[in-house]
């Protein structure tokens, strides 16, 4: 009777160590599943992390870019007031003066030499040059209009 039990005993142990085995078995793969699903989540925590890094330095990127336009636009309306100041600054003097001819339009105004006078056929060599060489008489210059005085 011994014999019987030892082998009962035998074989209850067997199917309790495959049991035992299947069970092993089971919680292997549960606990490869969870390490590949914690990897994954780390490395999605880890790109996520990498994401927010660069999403951050864009922002300041694009901060600073912003920062450096509206400078630049300060400066140039800065500079527009100025111009246009000037501008109507000169406009107010160019209304109390009369406009002033510079010597480059005068001389542009200048009338034309007129061509030369073809001189008369000499006769002898030695004829007299007084009369040809002579300056011509100036002609009397105009004098401007007097001004009516209001008082008299």
């Amino acid at each position: 009777m011994k014999l019987d039990e030892l082998k009962k005993a035998l074989a209850k142990a067997q199917e309790g160590l495959r049991v035992a085995e299947h069970d092993l078995a089971d919680l292997q793969r549960k606990a490869k599943a969870a390490k590949a699903k914690s990897e994954h989540a780390r490395l999605e925590h880890k790109r996520a992390r990498k994401s927010a890094k660069q999403a951050k330095k864009l922002v300041l990127e694009a901060e600073d870019r912003a920062g450096q336009q509206c400078r630049v636009l300060a400066k140039a309306q800065k500079r527009l007031v100025k111009a246009l100041k000037k501008a109507e600054k000169a406009k107010a003097v160019k209304m109390k003066k009369p406009p002033q001819v510079s010597a480059a339009a005068q001389r542009k105004a200048a009338p034309a030499k007129p061509p030369p006078k073809k001189q008369p056929p000499r006769l002898t060599k030695h004829a007299p040059r007084a009369a040809s060489t002579a300056p011509l008489p100036a002609a009397p210059i105009p004098a401007p209009p007097a001004q009516a005085s209001p008082t008299g």
